[in-house]
């Protein structure tokens, strides 16, 4: 393992190697502001909605707290610190929750991981059912794919190709009419997005269907009305946590520039093995230490 040390530029963390750049901003919810691979935002700005831009992090289920999201968790400032090789983010106390949430941010160049750990914790008198959620949005167009597991489930109303053992989003802006979402389940523990020539995928663990926030699923993806952006969502078990316990759930991001002959299109099983290798290989690694 060979961890990489964050640096602040202009009030952002960034950690960085190579052509890969992650920034990070405590002062709107600890959220990833941006993730740059040759130059290149992945992720989507505050111009293209002030408000729900770059990746976040949620408590699940949504019927706990509707909408607008919780500021304390979402967008309002956290305190941070770097401590060792990790930014270190935690919120304010949201007293509608509950919880206060801490984020620990790392990467390791070993691996050409980004590594987060997600704690929320239960600062209330009486057991919490939660479930953590990560919240990604990207440019509209592009690629979206999981293996499939269980199928979806109501109120999915986002069109996807079920084709070689995974589920497939291609973009359609002609398709996206209204607010369209889909909530699935995954049976491998990753999610795929190809952006042209970039690939990010998202690693996680299983989730059994019995695991699912109510009204929830492991997997969700959303496309907005404005044709403005993608969320690549994932979910974490639905547990009861303790007073004065936390829960844990960890996520890893693999960034990769996806070769120039594989074909990037639905029901590619070229692309498929090439996103089980990394997932494979970077477990491997994991194990090794």
């Amino acid at each position: 393992m060979e961890p990489i040390a964050p640096r602040t530029a202009d009030g952002p963390y960034v950690i960085a190697w190579n052509d890969l750049a992650l920034e990070v901003d405590a002062r709107t919810g600890g959220r990833v502001t941006a993730l740059r691979l040759g130059g290149r935002n992945l992720l989507t700005d505050p111009s293209v909605d002030p408000g729900n831009f770059g990746s976040t992090f949620w408590t699940s289920p949504q019927s706990a707290w509707g909408w607008p999201p919780v500021p304390e968790i979402d967008h309002a400032p956290y305190r941070a610190s770097i401590a060792g090789r990790s930014i270190v983010m935690r919120s304010a106390h949201s007293a509608s929750l509950g919880v206060e949430v801490e984020k620990i941010v790392s990467a390791d160049r070993t691996r050409g991981a980004i590594l987060f750990e997600y704690r929320i914790h239960n600062l209330g008198q009486a057991p919490l059912q939660t479930a953590p959620w990560q919240i990604t949005r990207v440019a509209p167009g592009g690629l979206t794919f999981y293996p499939s597991g269980q199928g979806s489930y109501a109120p999915s109303n986002l069109s996807v190709v079920d084709e070689g053992g995974a589920t497939w989003f291609a973009y359609d802006k002609s398709k996206i009419t209204d607010h369209q979402k889909l909530f699935a389940d995954g049976r491998e523990g990753w999610i795929a997005h190809v952006d042209r020539e970039a690939l990010l995928l998202k690693v996680f663990p299983v989730v059994p269907r019995a695991a699912h926030a109510p009204g929830e699923a492991q997997i969700e993806l959303y496309a907005n009305p404005a044709h403005t952006y993608i969320e690549v969502e994932v979910q974490g078990a639905y547990q009861t946590v303790p007073p004065a316990a936390a829960l844990v759930w960890r996520v890893v991001w693999l960034v990769r520039h996806l070769p120039a002959d594989l074909p990037a299109r639905v029901g590619s099983a070229a692309l498929l093995a090439h996103v089980r290798a990394l997932v494979a290989a970077d477990t491997a690694a994991t194990l090794a230490g």
